[in-house]
């Protein structure tokens, strides 16, 4: 059990970062995969994944156990990139994390020469994980920034109607919040009495973090504000679709997300940016540029209801979704010449 020791000054200092951590997700998401823990709403991301990652990215793997993760990799503070932060990054508690790990299991060479600080383990470590970056959560990237989004709107609702208590009360099913503590369960089943002293803390919402894994990071240190990365809770989409992917021709000639646009709109009907950005699992700003451009190819139409605005899919779009992007042409002609029967 985890208990988290507040305040009234850290009460005050308490907020929902409104954004994706992205060392957070890529962390977790190497967790995930090296320890095998289940997560049907991921499958798809799975999926795709095993097509598209290198092989070497493996290992990473030999970096995580099962109740604990390297905080080195988990909460970057600083802009760089991630090859360079990384590589870096192992300096900073890196090599004790890496050297408690050996008590548990033996350590790869790769492990073993990051705990000794071996130059050239960390600048592969740093391209290893920028690789995996690119593979695994840039191309997610905007849905795991909606779903972050989408959390820190719901908490920041919360908080004005119901107040801190009921935030802090709600975000695990296994939260337990008997003020001034928040009382959480831990993987390892240790009991960790943990006092914020002042420093507030900061709740990150992850996708990755989709499930009973809870993440504590800088605790340790006395001047920077502690993070509790948190799940979005399993009522949230996450990278699956729902049964309405388009063709993958269209796709590859419309992109990811403009395709499903199309397919939301064949499988619900007309639907308001707002509710297309939500099927979409992308903000509504990003939806709307979307939508803007399908209209513009003709694939799309858009009426303005007072002061919503409705989208619906024209026949070009319909004949793109059902012929797939090879059969388009021809079957737009027949369309055409017939008269539209």
């Amino acid at each position: 059990m985890l208990r988290i020791h507040f305040t009234e000054q850290d009460l005050a200092l308490t907020r929902v970062a409104p954004a994706a951590d992205m060392s957070a997700e890529l962390s977790l998401s190497l967790h995930l995969l090296a320890t095998g823990r289940p997560e049907s709403r991921l499958g798809q991301w799975r999926e795709q994944l095993a097509r598209r990652w290198k092989p070497r990215s493996a290992m990473l793997f030999d970096l995580f156990a099962p109740t604990d993760l390297p905080e080195f990799l988990t909460v970057r503070r600083d802009g760089r990139d991630t090859a360079e932060a990384t590589a870096d990054g192992v300096g900073h508690g890196g090599g004790d994390y890496l050297r408690g790990l050996g008590g548990l299991r033996r350590l790869t060479p790769f492990a073993r020469d990051l705990a000794s600080g071996e130059r050239r383990s960390r600048l592969l470590l740093g391209d290893l994980t920028a690789e995996y970056q690119s593979a695994a959560i840039t191309p997610y990237w905007e849905r795991i920034d909606a779903a972050v989004a989408a959390e820190h709107r719901h908490r920041t609702r919360q908080l004005a109607t119901a107040g801190l208590d009921e935030v802090l009360s709600t975000l695990h099913p296994a939260a337990r919040w008997h003020h001034p503590v928040l009382s959480l369960p831990r993987a390892d089943h240790c009991l960790t009495e943990l006092h914020l002293a002042g420093r507030g803390l900061v709740l990150q919402p992850a996708v990755f973090a989709s499930g009973g894994l809870l993440v504590i990071a800088g605790f340790d240190d006395p001047a920077g504000q502690p993070v509790l990365v948190y799940p979005v809770p399993p009522d949230r989409p996450l990278l699956t679709d729902d049964g309405t992917a388009p063709p993958p021709a269209l796709t590859a000639l419309l992109g990811r997300t403009r395709a499903a646009a199309l397919a939301a709109l064949a499988a619900r009907g007309p639907l308001s940016t707002t509710d297309l950005a939500t099927a979409l699992a992308v903000a509504p700003a990003t939806a709307s540029q979307h939508a803007t451009i399908l209209a513009d190819a003709g694939l799309t139409t858009k009426q303005r209801r007072g002061g919503t605005v409705v989208h619906h899919l024209t026949l070009l779009g319909e004949v793109l979704l059902n012929g797939g992007v090879e059969d388009a042409a021809e079957n737009a002609s027949r369309l055409l010449v017939g008269g539209g029967e």
